[in-house]
Parts: C-alpha cells; sequence; structure tokens
C-alpha cells in the first residue's frame, strides 16, 4: 500500500523550486495526484500536493526557458500557457471550494507531466 499524502516528507514550493530536475520524482509527484480522488482526499492533501506540483512546474518551466525558441515553438507556447496556469489570483485561496482547488491541481499535474515531457524529449536531442 502507497503512503498516502499526509504521511510524506512535506516539502514547500520554494524547497521543490530550488532542487535540481530529477524526473523521477517529478513523475511520482504527478502520478499521486492523479491518484487522488475529490471524494475522498481532504483540501489541506490536495493544497499540499498542489503546492509540491507547482514547484516542480517552476522548476521545469524554467529549465525549458533555457530551450531555443525557434527550435522548441511548442514548448515555448506551453510555457505561455503555464504562466497564465500560475498568474497571481490565479490560484484558488483557502476560501474556494475543494472543487476548485482539486481542478486547479490536476491542471498543474498536467502542465507538469507536459513539460517534463517536452523537457526530457528536448534534451535527448540536444
Amino acid at each position: 500500500m502507497e503512503a498516502g499524502v499526509m504521511e510524506e516528507t512535506a516539502m514547500t514550493e520554494a524547497e521543490a523550486s530550488s532542487l535540481p530536475i530529477h524526473v523521477e520524482t517529478i513523475a511520482k509527484t504527478v502520478e499521486r495526484a492523479w491518484e487522488m480522488a475529490l471524494g475522498t482526499s481532504t483540501r489541506e492533501e490536495i493544497d499540499l500536493r498542489t503546492a509540491q506540483l507547482i514547484g516542480h512546474l517552476n522548476l521545469v518551466a524554467e529549465e525549458c526557458r533555457t530551450l531555443d525558441k525557434e527550435k522548441y515553438p511548442r514548448v515555448w507556447l506551453l510555457l505561455r500557457a503555464v504562466d497564465k496556469h500560475l498568474a497571481e489570483g490565479a490560484l484558488p485561496s483557502r476560501r474556494a471550494h475543494a472543487h476548485d482547488a482539486y481542478h486547479f491541481m490536476r491542471d498543474s499535474a498536467i502542465f507538469t507531466s507536459s513539460l517534463l515531457g517536452a523537457l526530457t524529449l528536448a534534451r535527448e536531442h540536444q
């Protein structure tokens, strides 16, 4: 049986953003987000997972920004979408419904997975 969100070592968004990219760790965080269900996850679990994902997303996005815009135009389009997703006010407040927080978390997982995949492919072709 896999450990639940609250049993994991909590890593803040700032801590995750300062780490080197570790593909397996990021992929595992994304996988755990996708395993969460709205009806069985607490708001605290959703918020913790979202913070982890945002930290990873910022880290991967910064690395993707080093890619050549002309060689990887689709990555740059995705980066613009990520910027909108993470824009000030986009993150659901503590007063928002758990439903909104859950879907923001899921979107964060999709963006993280997409950028991580693009970065991995770009690194393989360099």
